[in-house]
């Protein structure tokens, strides 16, 4: 490897390692980005299996119409006009089913507010607040749209649990449920998830939703390319076994073969507890650490479906699947390997333009709690062929019957192509635990779970969702505070609302 020393070392691969890459290498500085799996991407990676591409996650991205919030950041990354897009549809976009009752979700806020109010005409006068103060929450959040700059940012105003601000506005029964039915996508209830934070996910997808065509477009090699284009390098199979530390200041990073690669700075965009197993734990206060090794937000558990076309229900939309009208208690259950409800099991299909293959790639997925991950973390260690496997087979069964319950044809329609765990995201992506979104924000915690992009070590950063907000859009901001503060921030929101390179 190249032995020179690097303006930026970035440890991580994921979307916010590429996208801090891309930004600093757009501003001139040599970045080399180090990537312990063989492959580029983190969690935004996909995989192949019985001649169909899988995501490992969510693969579903908002507010990408021109303006709107991801849009700006995505042109600015040179990754916009690089990816074949599928638009969901207008009318509905996502589908929720309650026992007895399912529901349509549109696109446009309006839209929203005016199919809310004919499901609920008894709710009218809250769900008009509902809209009206998710408007102004929106436009006093700093950076989650660039081109908005409020005159203050109010953000931490608003951090109070969403329990507490439905029931104020006077909204209740199945309307609460309805609102809070996309609590997966931030993997929170509402009696911990901060409004901020319901607000923020709410309003990207309901201004747009789209997905990416993997197949044509992978998403994971369309940022690599954006990255390698402005001169910037990618080391796979590099695991970073310590870092350089002179004088509390960090110089470089020393590989698992201890090769040394130096560098002016380092970010760090993995999940942070992780930077205490490279660091001298010296470095940072016991307070500091005990931040870092606070609660994860759930893992997932998903199953790789080939399901036949002419009966998926998935191709403009994608679907939650409650048992009950009781969302929260997905995140209270005891253990469904003791035979506890499923609670939810969301679904979501890639989209595929190839007419002459009578499948979808369609992936299950439903939350896994910390507890429950600690019995498949034993099980993975005792016997990865037998009680590991065991278990999720019998999660994989729970999935399929739950989804039953509103698809009864579903096993003629279906093919299994593979299930994976949260011990399968932290063999691949070193995710703690397997957490879907990293270290849990709740509102009673909220501060604890924000971390400042500088650490007391002199040049070492942090990046990623579990700095700043969650999922794709969080991850992307959090690597553009970090770049402000390297910047300046009215230089580079300039540079990213009106796309100068």
């Amino acid at each position: 490897m190249d032995k020179s020393v690097y303006d930026t070392i970035i440890i991580g691969s994921g979307i916010s390692g590429m996208a801090a890459g891309i930004i600093l290498a757009k501003q001139g500085e040599r970045t080399l980005v180090l990537e312990q799996h063989s492959s580029a991407g983190g969690m935004t990676q996909t995989f192949s299996r019985k001649g169909k591409i899988f995501p490992t996650g969510v693969h579903r991205l908002g507010s990408l119409n021109p303006g709107q919030p991801l849009w700006y950041y995505f042109r600015y990354l040179d990754i916009m006009d690089k990816l074949d897009l599928v638009k969901l549809s207008r009318d509905c976009f996502e589908k929720i089913y309650f026992p007895g009752k399912n529901y349509k979700i549109p696109t446009g806020h309006d839209n929203f507010r005016h199919r809310l109010i004919k499901y609920f005409p008894d709710q009218e006068k809250s769900i008009t607040r509902y809209f009206f103060d998710l408007k102004h929450v929106i436009s006093n959040i700093g950076m989650y749209n660039p081109s908005i700059i409020p005159e203050k940012d109010l953000s931490l105003q608003y951090t109070g649990p969403l329990e507490d601000y439905l029931k104020s506005i006077g909204v209740s029964g199945r309307l609460k449920s309805l609102l809070i039915s996309n609590s997966p996508l931030y993997g929170v209830s509402s009696k911990e998830c901060p409004l901020l934070t319901h607000f923020i996910v709410t309003d990207s997808y309901l201004n747009s939703s789209f997905r990416i065509n993997e197949l044509n477009t992978p998403f994971s090699d369309t940022l690599a390319k954006s990255f390698k284009s402005k001169g910037g390098k990618i080391y796979l199979n590099s695991h970073v076994k310590k870092l350089i530390i002179n004088n509390k200041t960090v110089t470089g990073v020393i590989l698992k073969n201890n090769e040394k690669l130096f560098s002016k700075k380092v970010v760090f965009s993995g999940h942070p507890s992780l930077i205490l197993d490279i660091c001298p734990p010296e470095h940072f206060r016991p307070v500091f650490r005990n931040r870092l090794n606070q609660g994860n937000s759930p893992g997932i558990f998903g199953v790789a479906l080939k399901w036949k076309k002419n009966t998926c229900p998935l191709e403009k939309n994608d679907v939650y699947i409650y048992d009950s009208w009781d969302v929260n208690y997905q995140y209270v259950r005891g253990s469904i390997l003791m035979g506890d409800p499923l609670g939810m099991v969301y679904l979501s299909a890639l989209p595929d333009k190839d007419k002459s293959d009578k499948n979808f790639a369609v992936t299950a997925l439903t939350g896994i709690s910390n507890k429950e991950t600690s019995v498949l973390k034993k099980y993975y260690k005792e016997s990865k062929n037998d009680k590991y496997k065991t278990a999720k087979n019998k999660i994989t069964q729970k999935i399929l019957n739950h989804i039953k319950q509103v698809y009864p044809d579903l096993f003629e329609n279906i093919e299994v192509a593979d299930t994976y765990s949260p011990m399968t995201f932290q063999r691949y992506t070193l995710t703690k635990n397997g957490s879907a979104y990293g270290i849990q924000k709740t509102a009673q915690r909220f501060l604890e779970g924000m971390f400042h992009p500088a650490t007391k070590i002199k040049n070492l950063f942090l990046t990623g969702q579990s700095i700043g907000f969650n999922g794709i859009h969080g991850a992307i901001v959090s690597s553009v505070n970090l770049c402000q503060l390297l910047y300046g921030k009215e230089y580079l929101t300039n540079k990213i609302v009106n796309k100068q390179n």
